[in-house]
Protein backbone atom coordinates (compact mmCIF):
# COMPACT_ATOMS: atom_id res chain seq x y z
CA UNK A 1 0.00 0.00 0.00
CA UNK A 2 1.33 3.46 -0.87
CA UNK A 3 1.96 5.92 1.96
CA UNK A 4 -0.54 8.75 2.35
CA UNK A 5 0.69 12.25 1.63
CA UNK A 6 -1.56 14.23 3.95
CA UNK A 7 -4.33 16.77 3.78
CA UNK A 8 -2.22 19.42 2.04
CA UNK A 9 -1.69 17.24 -1.00
CA UNK A 10 -5.40 16.34 -1.17
CA UNK A 11 -6.35 20.03 -1.04
CA UNK A 12 -3.92 20.82 -3.86
CA UNK A 13 -5.24 17.97 -6.00
CA UNK A 14 -8.81 19.09 -5.40
CA UNK A 15 -7.92 22.66 -6.30
CA UNK A 16 -6.24 21.57 -9.52
CA UNK A 17 -9.23 19.45 -10.53
CA UNK A 18 -11.64 22.32 -9.86
CA UNK A 19 -9.38 24.79 -11.66
CA UNK A 20 -9.08 22.62 -14.77
CA UNK A 21 -12.85 22.07 -14.75
CA UNK A 22 -13.56 25.78 -14.50
CA UNK A 23 -11.15 26.61 -17.31
CA UNK A 24 -12.67 23.90 -19.50
CA UNK A 25 -16.16 25.27 -18.89
CA UNK A 26 -15.00 28.80 -19.73
CA UNK A 27 -13.48 27.60 -23.01
CA UNK A 28 -16.61 25.66 -24.00
CA UNK A 29 -18.85 28.58 -23.08
CA UNK A 30 -16.84 31.10 -25.14
CA UNK A 31 -16.76 28.74 -28.14
CA UNK A 32 -20.51 28.09 -27.91
CA UNK A 33 -21.33 31.81 -27.64
CA UNK A 34 -19.01 32.62 -30.56
CA UNK A 35 -20.50 29.86 -32.68
CA UNK A 36 -24.16 30.68 -32.07
CA UNK A 37 -23.63 34.44 -32.34
CA UNK A 38 -21.67 33.96 -35.57
CA UNK A 39 -24.30 31.70 -37.08
CA UNK A 40 -27.06 34.12 -36.13
CA UNK A 41 -25.16 37.10 -37.57
CA UNK A 42 -24.35 35.15 -40.75
CA UNK A 43 -28.03 34.31 -41.23
CA UNK A 44 -29.04 37.90 -40.52
CA UNK A 45 -26.55 39.53 -42.90
CA UNK A 46 -26.29 36.66 -45.42
CA UNK A 47 -22.52 36.33 -45.05
CA UNK A 48 -22.45 32.56 -44.65
CA UNK A 49 -19.18 31.54 -42.93
CA UNK A 50 -17.41 34.89 -42.53
CA UNK A 51 -18.75 36.21 -39.23
CA UNK A 52 -18.79 32.78 -37.62
CA UNK A 53 -15.11 32.32 -38.41
CA UNK A 54 -14.26 35.83 -37.25
CA UNK A 55 -16.04 35.33 -33.93
CA UNK A 56 -14.51 31.90 -33.41
CA UNK A 57 -11.03 33.28 -34.07
CA UNK A 58 -11.72 36.24 -31.76
CA UNK A 59 -12.87 33.77 -29.12
CA UNK A 60 -9.40 32.22 -28.83
CA UNK A 61 -7.69 35.16 -27.08
CA UNK A 62 -10.85 35.86 -25.11
CA UNK A 63 -10.82 32.27 -23.84
CA UNK A 64 -7.18 32.51 -22.87
CA UNK A 65 -7.70 35.78 -21.00
CA UNK A 66 -10.76 34.45 -19.19
CA UNK A 67 -8.90 31.25 -18.24
CA UNK A 68 -6.03 33.33 -16.83
CA UNK A 69 -8.53 35.43 -14.88
CA UNK A 70 -10.23 32.33 -13.44
CA UNK A 71 -6.89 30.74 -12.53
CA UNK A 72 -5.57 33.87 -10.83
CA UNK A 73 -8.79 34.34 -8.88
CA UNK A 74 -8.80 30.73 -7.72
CA UNK A 75 -5.16 30.86 -6.69
CA UNK A 76 -5.69 34.09 -4.76
CA UNK A 77 -8.62 32.49 -2.91
CA UNK A 78 -6.41 29.51 -2.06
CA UNK A 79 -3.70 31.84 -0.77
CA UNK A 80 -6.16 33.71 1.45
CA UNK A 81 -7.53 30.43 2.83
CA UNK A 82 -4.01 29.15 3.42
CA UNK A 83 -3.00 32.38 5.18
CA UNK A 84 -6.11 32.23 7.40
CA UNK A 85 -5.38 28.60 8.25
CA UNK A 86 -1.76 29.45 9.14
CA UNK A 87 -2.84 32.39 11.32
CA UNK A 88 -5.38 30.27 13.20
CA UNK A 89 -2.88 27.47 13.78
CA UNK A 90 -0.30 29.98 15.08
CA UNK A 91 -2.85 31.44 17.50
CA UNK A 92 -3.64 27.97 18.87
CA UNK A 93 0.06 27.24 19.53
Amino acid sequence: MAPTKGAGSNNLNTLLIVLVGQMGCVAVLVIAISLFAGLWLDNTFHTKPVLTLVLLLAGIPISILLMLFVARRSLSRLKVQNDNKNESSQKES
